[in-house]
């Protein structure tokens, strides 16, 4: 072994070039093992999202009764030039509609025939959203108040025409609306009834087929994008447009929601309450929300958009901004269903009617002596 200088210098060489080589598969090894961990992870993650598409599907038995209580909040800010800023005040209209959803027949593909039956409703229309709003309107169709009274309203009756009556549509498995199959009788009977100009477009407006499908689609979209962008029609009240739609998934049966809207058209009849030629010089709108999905069903979902449109009225012309916030709840009705219920008596208890109190004056073991009535007690006594 050469301990000279010059050997040691060697020898530390070697050394180092012997410990930079350990290092170097070390480092080679690790980069590899975590590569493997790295793919395995990926093929993970791939495999459970590709299985959670297909479970966010909804799962239709013939049969089934559900509640559905959706919430609309519909917000609109008009910037008339004639009004000065400070005393504009958003009008805010709040709707709550309860339905009972029974899935009336399955259709090839996964999808169904539902019976949405409208069993009551709540609409309100507030001036301002600070702690000075006022309350311009409220009708409640359990009240009967409300119901003599303020029934044909022109706020309340376009809500009203669906009260008592069932809207059967197809939907589809992504909770989509393929059709409707008698909305079509409702747009004809508003026309029919001879009401005023406005009433009729009021009432149009709620029996169109996208407007209604907005409210009473399953998660806004979000369900049918989990496997990718879903582009379809949609409205901004009354503004036809399209939209595009994309799904995260963020837990387990909890799923973002994200769209965007576009292609308005350059004018329009109706908006609102305003049935008056109105042309669109601008529009922007999106929104988002969050679906909770569980058993094969939506449990609960919340979503906000927003429009900012600048539309041109007669000569003027009048920004405006529409905010809309949809809640849905689901809630399951127990059904009973098929098979043989048998009532089964375990055990029978008859019972026996009391006998009447013994006189002391009688022998007791004469079961067959009465009692005389008092009456005759008495007569017996002056006798003796």
């Amino acid at each position: 072994m050469d301990f000279t200088a010059p050997g040691r210098a060697a020898l530390t060489k070697a050394g180092f070039i012997r410990i930079d080589s350990l290092v170097y598969k070390n480092i080679m090894r690790f980069l590899k093992i975590s590569f493997i961990i790295f793919a395995a992870n990926c093929s993970l993650v791939g495999g459970s999202f590709a299985q959670s598409a297909a479970d966010y599907r909804l799962k239709f038995r013939e049969g089934d009764i559900r509640r559905a209580v959706i919430t609309e909040v519909l917000r609109q800010q008009w910037h008339f030039p004639q009004v000065s800023a400070d005393l504009a005040k958003p009008s805010i209209r709040t709707s709550k509609y309860f339905f009972t959803e029974t899935i009336e027949r399955l259709t090839p593909g996964g999808g169904a025939v539902i019976g949405a039956t409208l069993d009551s409703f709540q609409t309100g229309i507030s001036m301002g959203e600070t702690k000075d709003a006022e309350s311009f309107f409220k009708f409640n169709s359990n009240g009967d108040w409300d119901i003599s009274h303020e029934f044909h309203d022109i706020k309340v009756l376009p809500r009203a025409q669906f009260l008592g009556n069932t809207l059967r549509f197809t939907m589809n498995p992504d909770g989509t609306i393929a059709n409707f199959l008698n909305l079509q009788g409702f747009h004809e009977n508003a026309i029919g009834k001879g009401y005023d100009y406005d009433m009729v477009h009021a009432m149009l407006s709620l029996t169109d087929s996208l407007r209604m499908g907005q409210l009473l689609e399953f998660g806004f979209g979000g369900l049918a994008a989990v496997e990718g962008p879903f582009t379809s029609p949609s409205t901004a009240t009354e503004i036809h447009l399209t939209r595009t739609v994309s799904a995260t998934e963020v837990g387990k049966g909890i799923l973002k929601v994200h769209s965007s809207y576009f292609d308005a058209p350059k004018d329009i009849d109706y908006l609102e309450g305003i049935a008056t030629p109105l042309g669109i010089l601008s529009f922007y709108g999106a929104g988002s929300g969050e679906i909770a999905f569980k058993d094969g069903y939506l449990k609960h979902s919340v979503y906000n958009d927003t429009a900012n449109i600048v539309l041109k009225v007669d000569i003027d012309t009048v920004p405006e901004e529409i905010t809309r916030t949809v809640t849905t709840d689901i809630y399951p009705i127990p059904v009973l269903r098929g098979g043989k219920v048998t009532i089964k008596e375990i055990q029978a208890h008859h019972g026996k009617p009391k006998e009447p109190d013994a006189d002391p004056t009688e022998n007791p073991a004469d079961s067959t002596s009465t009692r005389q009535p008092e009456h005759e007690q008495e007569e017996t006594r002056n006798q003796r």
